[in-house]
C-alpha cells in the first residue's frame, strides 16, 4: 500500500505540474511530509492529512487503497470517467474501448 500511495502522489503531482512545495501548500501540510510520502518513508499518516493531499490532487481517498495494478493516474482517470457515466452509457463506452483495443 505504501508504494502505491507514494507512486500515486508523485505521478498525480507531476501530471498537474505541481512542485512538492505547491502541493504541500494546497494540502496545508509540510513540504517534508510530501517529500517523505513520495519517497515511501511514511509508515503512519493521519487520515485528515491524507484526505487533504487527496483533495489537493483531485483524488478520492479510496484511490490510495485500491488495487496496486490499477493505480496509475491514467487508469484511475479512465475508471473515474466510466464510474461517472450512467450504467447504460458506461457499458456502451466500455464495449467501444474494448473493441478499439482489439484492432
Amino acid at each position: 500500500m505504501q508504494i502505491s500511495i507514494s507512486k500515486l502522489v508523485n505521478q498525480k503531482r507531476l501530471a498537474q505540474g505541481l512542485t512538492i512545495e505547491q502541493l504541500a501548500e494546497r494540502a496545508g501540510v509540510s513540504i517534508s511530509l510530501i517529500s517523505r510520502i513520495e519517497r515511501g518513508e511514511i509508515d503512519n499518516i493521519s487520515l485528515n492529512k491524507l484526505q487533504a493531499i487527496a483533495d489537493a490532487l483531485n483524488l478520492r481517498m479510496g484511490e490510495f487503497f485500491g488495487d496496486e495494478h490499477l493505480s496509475g493516474i491514467h487508469t484511475l482517470d479512465l475508471l473515474n470517467y466510466l464510474r461517472a457515466l450512467p450504467e447504460n452509457k458506461r457499458e456502451a463506452v466500455a464495449e467501444s474501448i474494448l473493441r478499439i483495443l482489439k484492432l
